[in-house]
């Protein structure tokens, strides 16, 4: 890759770059500034995203150059010589002068960049979990954090054993240790360089047609570039292994024809033209000495009623571009020499040009070799044995790591947002909003193998998927139920909002129905999905928000009877509850909704619909409707975040993901979070002013006394 532009040098290593990394980096900086960050930290100002991304752009693009000065450094250490180093389209690369001396020669230049990249990684990832500890900025963690994580892809991507990458380079350094053989070590990793090109390519296929739109068509272009990449190693590697050995005088062209600088561009044409066939001649002063290179082709772009007036010295090629060799050098280090023009080199022995030397003569030599060796030596025993099973092995770990989803789930910062504006009440007198009711959440992602490596640099909660889903239990299902029980919060948090100002409520139901329940959990043993719960110990449950309590009121390991009613029949069972189900408090492990809820209000309310699930938006969703529907300012113009169930008679319950619904809170700007006083404690260290409420008039006086 030819650098466009210089940079500046290191330890005489030139640092540049090809045109090509403008547009990366510049796309590099809009990514993370217009998607990545405000997606992971919303409510920021567009400066902050901004100066973010710039930040993580920058960084990133110093930890390309360490990754490269890591492979130059040990490269030197070698004795080798760097040409320099390039940012491109698709990174940074060494160029190093010369061949590797030995299979640990480049195993130890291929590991070093790796070794850079992971030491990047660890530490900024050990920077993040500190600051995250200090409750520092978003707008600090967010970099450093995705610093850690590039660096991590970084890593891994260039692990993966296919040529020119760094891990195809240690994959190539172990055969050609193994077995003794260059270029037939070079073969087999270019075949293994072909297949996981091709494993990019089909993924990042199917994923655009799946809708990921250009990054899977960035992962097929990339693959399509290692492919192009492999079949230039093997060539590459046939080239050196055909022209071993030979030197100079092995392949040159005897006794070139010359001509004299001062000779006209017309003469040289008439008398010159066709002799052997030549199409570049040597141009030699009086003394014999090598002045430059002409070609028919400089020649002929000459216009012919000017080719009489030219002579070759306006035409040639000077003699400080030509390549100068002598007969005993080798023909392997010509070849780059021959790439840059003229494509011809001059051989000169003791003063005197003895030959010439172009891409057809080694081409040529290259024939012949095949001719005389149709497959590279190697020492036949070595041959026959099996190189290929654990290549399999190594490429069924990378299938698995792109297509298996273990069965966990990753939670992380969710979307926040404010609720007042999607609130409608019609029939009583509502006073205006001043401030924010912001809702928190929880995102809950199955990654891939590879994201859940990831996850675990990003110190994001990692739960088994069955914490959240139960088995055998449709997942469609699942979420339109939760999403249900949404809905029913949002009507029981106006109900407890309307109590709470004192207006007279009416909430009905025929018990708490179970939609889900926890594998493992006490529950499971004798409740089964559809089970409507009637009472506990005799106390009467209408409502979903009744059983809570119930069970929270008495310690863990508590021997509790519920009624229910299965399929039409009323049953006694036994459960007891422990603790370890939810973040805090006893409970027997399961998901209930109200059994054909009517709650009659003093008043009309409509809720703007949400694709979200579950209850936790209770407590919010009640501060917003009693501010709504009282005279006065509870808000003050404060964001205020909260979470937490609540019941119509204004009791606050726990739900869980304190911590990820903190760091949502504060990315959104909350100056204030409410959360279950059992949760308190979950919510320490996240960097926001956090109290604990038991009931909706507690979360009421803390708002009136800190306004």
């Amino acid at each position: 890759m030819d650098q466009s532009f210089t940079l500046f040098r290191v330890r005489g290593i030139r640092i540049g770059a090809n045109w090509s990394w403008l547009f990366v980096f510049a796309f590099i900086i809009w990514t993370l500034a217009a998607a990545e960050f405000p997606r992971t930290y919303p409510g920021l100002s567009r400066a902050s995203y901004i100066g973010m991304g710039v930040v993580a752009g920058i960084l990133f693009v110093t930890s390309l150059l360490l990754h490269e000065l890591g492979h130059a450094f040990r490269a030197l250490r070698e004795g080798m010589e760097i040409e320099g180093i390039t940012l491109w389209l698709f990174g940074g690369v060494a160029r190093f002068k010369g061949m590797f001396k030995s299979a640990g020669s480049e195993f130890r230049i291929a590991i070093a960049g790796p070794i850079v990249s992971a030491v990047i990684c660890a530490v900024f990832a050990a920077i993040t979990i500190a600051l995250n500890h200090a409750s520092a900025p978003a707008q600090i963690v967010g970099v450093t954090n995705e610093i850690a994580f590039i660096n991590g892809v970084l890593l891994g991507f260039n692990m993966i054993p296919a040529l020119p990458l760094d891990g195809g380079r240690v994959f190539r350094a172990y055969l050609w240790h193994r077995q003794g053989n260059f270029t037939t070590a070079t073969m087999t990793a270019a075949r293994t360089a072909r297949f996981f090109a091709g494993l990019l390519i089909a993924f990042g296929v199917l994923n655009f047609i799946r809708g990921a739109g250009l990054g899977g068509l960035w992962l097929s272009f990339i693959g399509w570039f290692l492919l192009q990449a492999a079949q230039s190693e093997a060539t590459f590697a046939r080239v050196r292994s055909g022209l071993t050995g030979l030197h100079v005088r092995d392949v040159l062209t005897p006794d070139p024809v010359v001509v004299t600088p001062d000779m006209t561009v017309a003469a040289f044409i008439d008398d010159y033209a066709h002799a052997r066939g030549h199409s570049t001649f040597p141009v030699v002063d009086g003394f014999g000495r090598l002045t430059g290179l002409v070609s028919l082709r400089a020649a002929g772009a000459v216009p012919p009623d000017q080719r009489a007036r030219t002579t070759v010295r306006d035409v040639m090629a000077p003699a400080a571009e030509v390549a100068v060799v002598a007969p005993a050098d080798d023909v392997f280090d010509l070849v780059p020499r021959l790439q840059q023009p003229p494509g011809r080199a001059v051989v000169v022995d003791g003063g005197r040009i003895v030959g010439i030397v172009s891409g057809s003569d080694i081409s040529r030599a290259l024939e012949v070799d095949q001719l005389r060796t149709p497959e590279p030596a190697a020492p036949r025993a070595r041959r026959r044995r099996p190189r290929g099973p654990w290549i399999l092995v190594v490429a069924l770990v990378v299938g698995l790591g792109l297509f298996l989803k273990p069965p966990v789930a990753v939670l992380a910062p969710g979307k926040s947002f404010d609720v007042s504006s999607d609130i409608h009440i019609s029939g009583v007198p509502v006073d205006h909003i001043h401030g924010k009711y912001l809702l928190t959440s929880v995102a809950v992602d199955q990654p891939n193998s590879f994201g859940l490596i990831a996850s675990l640099f990003q110190s994001r909660e990692i739960v088994p998927i069955s914490a959240l889903v139960p088995p055998d239990t449709d997942a469609k299902t699942y979420f339109a139920e939760q999403r249900k029980m949404f809905e029913q919060s949002e009507l029981v948090a106006a109900g407890a909002a309307a109590k709470a100002a004192g207006m007279p409520v009416e909430v009905k139901g025929t018990g708490a129905k179970v939609v889900a329940i926890q594998p493992k959990s006490p529950a499971a043993r004798v409740l089964a999905t559809g089970d409507v719960i009637t009472a506990v110990d005799g106390d009467r449950v209408t409502v979903a928000d009744d059983l809570g309590p119930i069970v929270r009121s008495r310690p863990a390991g508590t021997l509790f009877t519920f009624t229910i009613t299965r399929n039409g029949h009323a049953l006694d069972v036994k459960v007891r509850s422990r603790t370890g189900i939810i973040e805090q408090g006893p409970a027997v492990g399961i998901n209930t909704e109200t059994n054909h809820l009517t709650v009659r209000l003093p008043f009309k309310v409509s809720f703007r619909p949400h694709d979200i699930g579950g209850t936790s938006a209770g407590l919010v969703y009640s501060l917003a409707v009693y501010d709504l529907i009282t005279r006065g300012d509870l808000a003050h113009g404060r964001a205020i975040a909260a979470t937490g169930t609540v019941d119509v008679d204004g009791r606050v319950g726990p739900i869980g993901g304190v911590r990820e619904k903190a760091a949502a809170a504060r990315m959104a700007g909350a100056q204030l979070f409410l959360v279950p006083s059992e949760e308190l404690s979950g919510a320490h260290g996240t960097g926001i002013d956090t109290h604990g409420v038991g009931t909706l008039g507690d979360a009421i006086k803390v708002l009136t006394e800190r306004a």
